[in-house]
């Protein structure tokens, strides 16, 4: 960290490019908290695209760790737990950890978190960076952005689409230009993320957003098969949220004054309203199609080799659905006649053949789960690995993995959200989460070792394969997936 300035105990200042940061070091690594990226887009900047933050000349107080973007519960608590987070429309924040040994040259990680862009944050403890970059010897950042209606709901004469998108988007731009101050390497960027950070970046990538800003990308979940909307179509969704907030078409300054509690409980009303498919997880707030930053369906561009530049891994968990369908009375309740009509959707004449292949492969097979293989294998499992293809075939690099280590929590499985405590370290605050509250600790802290290792690895070389760690062959013509478990080993699936 070639531009420390002063170290006094604990606490460290170091002096970016807007101004001098004060942090605190514990172990071997300094934490720096609730870093401006962006100016708070709070008043006339609520539904704003972001501005870069007003430099400052005093020492910034970034110990303590800033809030999260405002929000409603998480539908995903019973197995990632609860989080008592403080909430703030102020949240255009990075949480940085950078190791002590950190000079010129040092890799970069930067994490966008999952939510179905309406929950999470950077900030929260699940997301803690510490353990990561001490094992790893990276920088590691996390980024928190807005969400729901006030990231992802395009209004017509007030709000542009993908505020989230644009918020994430200035965050790595701060990031590039801020690295060489804490002693990394502004071409050596990884930026990681898992489900909708997922596919945030396949945005990026799709749309051409990301060349300029990082060199390598992770994408964990990556719901690939949701169908994005056009702009247009949802300026009904927009009018429901002005008519329930009383607020009138394109009246921004009124729509400025209403208190953030008010914002949410119209985000609600609205999504309650959407009616959905059984077992349908699409959230109602999207990134859009606006001609802009999105231009299409990204699957269309990235097929067509628009990620080649890129070196890139890609994975999916092996049952990502049952974390949204367990303890779901509605959905256990559910017949043969739900999953033959899902099935119908999806395959057309080939159905019922389709659900006997399902049934064959799933024990026990009750249409629950018999549900969440097909939308897991629609929404989740075959984009991404056509997505990895279409990086070979491009001559692009790809490397791809299944994570199939399974929660000790009944009707879990290996669900969405499962490799997050195997990124993260498995620190304190992962080890209580319901989905791996009761498994064996050592077992959890060897599969976090070699799953965070090969992706440090390859956020460093863009070769996950290093001394120590389990073979992971490039995707190539044979279609190879790592497959991590409590044996890791890859090998090409089948069917």
């Amino acid at each position: 960290m070639d531009q420390i300035n002063a170290e006094l105990g604990k606490e460290t200042m170091v002096v970016l490019p807007c101004g001098p940061v004060i942090g605190r070091r514990r172990g071997g690594v300094t934490a720096f908290h609730r870093v401006p990226y962006a100016m708070a887009p709070i008043g006339p900047r609520r539904f704003a695209v972001p501005v870069p933050p007003a430099p400052w000349s005093a020492p910034r107080d970034c110990i303590r760790p800033g809030p999260m973007p405002p929000q409603l519960p998480s539908r995903l608590a019973k197995v990632m737990g609860e989080y008592d987070c403080a909430q703030d429309e102020d949240c255009l924040h990075l949480d940085i950890w950078v190791p002590a040994d950190a000079g010129k040259g040092t890799p970069v990680f930067v994490f966008l978190h999952g939510g179905a862009f309406m929950t999470g944050g950077g900030s929260m403890p699940c997301y803690d960076g510490h353990a990561l970059a001490e094992a790893s010897g990276m920088i590691v950042v996390t980024v928190s952005y807005r969400l729901g209606a006030l990231g992802f709901l395009p209004i017509a004469g007030i709000a542009p689409a993908n505020l989230g998108l644009h918020d994430q988007l200035a965050a790595l731009r701060f990031i590039r230009e801020a690295a060489p101050a804490l002693g990394g390497d502004p071409e050596t960027i990884t930026v990681a993320g898992q489900s909708a950070g997922a596919y945030s970046i396949a945005l990026m990538l799709a749309n051409g957003l990301g060349r300029d800003l990082f060199r390598r990308a992770i994408l964990m979940s990556a719901p690939l098969g949701l169908d994005l909307p056009h702009e247009g179509q949802t300026a009904d969704l927009a009018e429901r949220y002005l008519a329930a907030l009383d607020v009138a078409s394109g009246d921004r300054d009124a729509l400025n004054r209403v208190p953030v509690a008010a914002l949410l409980r119209a985000q609600a009303e609205v999504a309650r309203a959407d009616a959905r498919q059984p077992g349908d997880i699409a959230p109602p707030f999207l990134p859009a199609i606006d001609g802009d930053l999105v231009t299409g369906d990204p699957n269309a561009a990235l097929g067509a080799g628009a990620a080649a530049w890129c070196d890139v891994v890609i994975g999916s968990t092996r049952e990502e659905m049952a974390a949204f369908y367990v303890d779901n009375p509605a959905l256990a309740a559910i017949g043969d006649d739900v999953v033959a009509g899902a099935f119908q959707r999806a395959y057309g004449a080939g159905a019922a053949g389709q659900v006997e292949k399902a049934r064959a492969r799933r024990a026990p097979a009750l249409p629950p789960a018999v549900l969440g293989d097909l939308v897991t294998d629609r929404l989740f499992a075959r984009p991404n690995l056509d997505f990895a293809a279409a990086q070979t075939a491009h001559g692009g690099a790809a490397h791809a993995y299944r994570f199939d280590w399974q929660s000790p929590m009944p009707g879990v499985g290996a669900c969405h959200c499962i490799d997050l405590p195997f990124l993260f370290g498995a620190g304190e605050i992962w080890l209580d989460a319901p989905m791996v509250a009761s498994a064996d600790r050592r077992e959890i802290l060897d599969l976090a070792r070699l799953f965070s290792g090969s992706l440090a690895a390859f956020a460093a070389t863009g070769d996950p394969n290093r001394a120590g760690l389990p073979v992971w062959p490039a995707f190539g013509q044979a279609r190879m997936v790592q497959f991590f478990d409590r044996l890791t080993e890859a090998s090409s699936p089948v069917g």
